[in-house]
């Protein structure tokens, strides 16, 4: 990471972070949490339990509770898709710690690539997308936590169309990629803009992917007109920079002390502000993007309505509602979650003061 950001980064030491109160802003959005998350969380501890030998790091991975942002997305699915769910994310989480461990070199870099490659062609092979594999066996995966998409490919195999697959392999492959790229960016010493970050950001996120199981898994059958509308895509991307901005915000203080690649120093220096301006700016785009969403999936309703499809706008409403609770489980999930240990730094109100 450039000079410029690390110096910001050690200037933020022992700052007050001001993160207002933000349920209200998500008052009429869908939230909750599955009844099954105690049960996700016992299986989603034994899937780590095979994945990592580290007893330090599986403790603090334990503790942050995967399962309950699973929980969150999917607050009424039954326990097996549940599951499935949870499972992604154990291999989201956990399978670019390698491209994270990497160092600067050249080697390093092209190590990156090929950690990559290597993982975009198993994870293709699992979701059964290879041309004429049929017989073929599987490529080898290039660590253990890789080889865990085994599992969900099978699971969604099953449950998944072959268009469906292709969309997933089309975002998962994004996801992967752009991690790559955000490395890069971390080890060039460039200053990203704020429009560098989101470039990778919104495909490291890994929301596209989210949003296209929670259409799978909640059984949501659309008509092409409303898939491929502007309304449809702007709800998408408001969700996308949803969970980026309350992530960034809540992440800040731990960020500080790894590879920092954080958007408040990236804000800081666009706007020339201080810390106090950046999260103000933060707060206002996580507010624009709330009414985006909003606006769009009200248009949504109306286009529906007035085709006179009841069963479609049934549909629409529970895709809202899906999209929806990203962002509210994200928010959950940030504030509860030991992963970022702000709990104890939230006030009566529900703001927080953290001491960076």
């Amino acid at each position: 990471m450039c000079s410029c950001v690390l110096w910001r980064a050690k200037c933020l030491r022992g700052q007050r972070l001001h993160i207002p109160n933000l349920w209200p802003a998500f008052a009429s959005w869908k939230q909750g949490v599955n009844p099954c998350h105690g049960q996700v969380k016992q299986a989603v501890d034994g899937r780590l339990e095979g994945l990592i030998d580290h007893e330090k790091v599986l403790a603090k991975v334990k503790a942050a509770d995967l399962g309950l942002f699973a929980s969150g997305v999917f607050s009424e699915a039954p326990y097996e898709r549940l599951e499935t769910v949870a499972f992604y994310c154990v291999w989201l989480f956990l399978w670019d710690d390698v491209i994270d461990g990497a160092g600067a070199s050249e080697d390093s870099g092209l190590a990156a690539e090929e950690y990559c490659q290597q993982s975009v062609d198993f994870v293709r092979f699992c979701l059964g997308l290879d041309d004429g594999q049929a017989g073929r066996a599987a490529p080898e995966a290039p660590t253990k936590v890789c080889g865990s998409f085994a599992e969900v490919g099978r699971r969604l195999r099953e449950c998944c169309g072959l268009d469906q697959r292709s969309l997933l392999f089309k975002h998962l492959r994004e996801y992967m990629e752009g991690c790559v790229t955000e490395y890069k960016w971390r080890v060039s010493g460039k200053v990203p803009s704020v429009e560098d970050f989101y470039s990778w950001r919104l495909k490291t996120s890994s929301v596209d992917v989210m949003l296209v199981l929670c259409k799978i898994l909640n059984g949501i059958s659309l008509w092409s007109e409303i898939l491929e509308s502007e309304e449809f895509a702007a709800m998408g991307l408001s969700v996308n920079k949803l969970l980026i901005l309350i992530n960034e915000l809540f992440s800040l203080k731990k960020e500080l002390d790894g590879a920092f690649s954080n958007l408040i120093p990236i804000i800081m220096r666009s706007l020339g502000s201080g810390l106090e301006g950046a999260t103000n700016s933060m707060v206002r785009d996580i507010y624009d993007c709330i009414k985006c969403f909003d606006s769009n999936a009200s248009a949504l309703q109306a286009m529906v309505t007035a085709e006179g499809r009841p069963d479609t706008a049934a549909q629409v409403k529970r895709l809202i509602e899906a999209y929806q609770s990203i962002a509210t489980s994200v928010l959950n999930f940030s504030i509860h979650s030991p992963r970022y240990g702000l709990l104890k730094d939230m006030r009566e109100d529900g703001s927080f003061v953290v001491v960076l």
